[in-house]
């Protein structure tokens, strides 16, 4: 959808918006510096001093301080070593995408954040690094937001023994020889959450607790992550998934978008370690996998060490007659459940491999008593050439879904998974556009909610368009019942003000997000 100039002609009220959302990101603390190609690093390290070199800025920073990076160029190869605290974190942000750290010069990585804590980089541009972009060892409570990462020699963002980290609306590509983002080495309690991961040799998402890896203290496990609403397309040339995982435990795998990717388009299994260190309670909810004819692999792959998966709701559409939509190589099938999922691409007669055969979708229900409401039928998305994977009003995905309910009545049969259903309980029940489930009178299957374009929620007035008006209709309904649900625009559970200026923003602020 293409912004309406007419609609917003708010200068006062941008300027308003903008300015609180710059305020929001720097601590209450200490000092802010600066970052500029016209910097001194002379400088002292003091409050409002401006450095010119990324190396002498770091070495200055304490708990609580803010970096503000203006936009140029600056040498990358540095390394961030404060343990900030939760009172008093860091932030590195820049003034636009246009603040930009490229290569790593003698180093591995452009920028290394070692032995650290509450550190948080938002809005930069990182590119051309030897090995990561952005690489996270032996930390705690790093944050990666908003960040353009490409173009670097082995990963994007990197991570190795490094717990309670956020990676959120970055876009992470062209990494030379693997993944665009890559957890590793037994790190616990992650989000990935909104980035989109593209272009990548290896995998787009890879995660991989490493049990052959382990320091004191340590599992060889990633335990307890949210991986939702990323958009990854493209990766894989030299192998590898979509989103990949081994050695994982307790991990919410919802609203992702996967496509054309060139090799698999999930993968959930073990490569060493003891069967306790494999991949168990894994949740694969909403999302969905597309591979254009001839091209890829399994849109899920779930190998035979695993144990304990929900896979429903979801849109699997393969390329390849000779791999089914579904692969269950498990040696544990009763604990794999699968089901109210869209299958397509293949012919029928093949859309499911188990152990190495390929099985028509009755033969696997005898089987497994899997898949029993699941659908083959063509999706009907909105627009495949142009990478809009919304569903059509006519689509079979809409209303078929699993309900919540159900979801979390099976999570409890299977049992162990009291994390997850934590986390389905706390997180909004919404889609990869962040729009709520359900609008209609299911929730529908894949990432995306049909029926909750702007147009057709916020159309206040009934006159068919999103514009200023329904602003105006919005405030005269409320004053006639403030109570009704519709009228919550920003779903935090009741109108108020705040559901006025969010509508604002998004007339002011449509834009076409595929």
């Amino acid at each position: 959808m293409k912004s309406n100039s007419a609609d917003c002609r708010f200068p006062v009220l941008l300027s308003l918006v903008l300015g609180l959302s710059f305020l929001i990101y720097l601590p209450l603390a200490a000092r802010i510096l600066y970052l500029s190609p016209e910097g001194d690093d002379d400088a002292p390290c003091a409050a409002g001093s401006v450095f010119r070199t990324l190396s002498r800025a770091a070495g200055c920073l304490a708990s609580g301080d803010t970096l503000l990076v203006r936009e140029g160029t600056y040498a990358g190869g540095v390394y961030i070593l404060v343990k900030a605290t939760p009172e008093a974190p860091i932030l590195i942000r820049g003034e636009s995408l246009s603040a930009v750290v490229s290569g790593s010069g003698a180093e591995l990585d452009a920028i290394r954040i070692q032995d650290a804590s509450y550190i948080t980089l938002d809005r930069l541009t990182v590119l051309k690094a030897n090995r990561a972009g952005c690489a996270v060892r032996f930390s705690n409570h790093v944050t990666i937001t908003n960040c353009n990462i490409g173009d670097n020699a082995t990963w994007g963002i990197f991570t190795s023994f490094s717990d309670d980290l956020r990676f959120e609306g970055n876009e992470c590509y062209g990494s030379h020889e693997q993944h665009g983002i890559y957890h590793s080495n037994s790190g616990d309690r992650f989000i990935i959450r909104g980035n989109r991961v593209h272009d990548n040799s290896g995998n787009g998402i890879h995660l991989n607790g490493d049990p052959e890896m382990v320091q004191p203290g340590s599992d060889g496990v990633l335990n307890w992550g949210v991986v939702e609403r990323n958009i990854i397309w493209g990766n894989g040339q030299s192998g590898g998934a979509g989103i990949n995982m081994t050695h994982v435990h307790d991990i919410l795998v919802r609203n992702n978008l996967i496509y054309k990717n060139y090799a698999a388009g999930m993968t959930i299994y073990q490569d060493t370690g003891t069967f306790e260190q494999g991949s168990k309670r894994v949740a694969v909810l909403g999302n969905t996998v597309y591979f254009a004819k001839g091209y890829g692999r399994a849109c899920i792959n779930i190998q035979p060490t695993t144990e304990k998966v929900l896979v429903a709701g979801n849109i699997f559409v393969c390329g390849d007659n000779q791999r089914g939509a579904i692969e269950v190589e498990s040696d544990h099938l009763p604990t794999i459940i699968s089901d109210r999922n869209i299958l397509w691409g293949a012919d029928s007669s093949r859309i499911i491999e188990r152990k190495d055969n390929l099985l028509s979708i009755q033969s696997w229900r005898s089987l497994s008593g899997n898949d029993l409401h699941s659908i083959l039928a063509d999706p009907q998305f909105a627009d495949i050439p142009g990478a809009d994977y919304r569903l059509r009003d006519t689509s079979p995905a809409v209303d078929a879904a699993m309900p919540l309910d159900s979801v979390k009545a099976v999570l409890e049969r299977l049992g162990g998974f009291e994390w997850i259903l934590a986390k389905l309980d706390s997180l909004p029940y919404e889609d990869f556009l962040q729009h709520r489930r359900p609008a209609g009178g299911g929730p529908d299957i894949g990432a995306c909610e049909s029926g909750t374009e702007p147009e057709k929620l916020y159309d206040f007035n009934g006159d068919g368009r999103l514009g200023l008006s329904d602003v105006l209709s919005l405030i005269l309904l409320a004053r006639r019942d403030p109570a009704a649900g519709r009228l919550d625009v920003d779903a935090d559970g009741r109108y108020s003000a705040a559901d006025v200026l969010r509508l604002l923003l998004i007339i002011c602020g449509r834009v076409k997000i595929l």
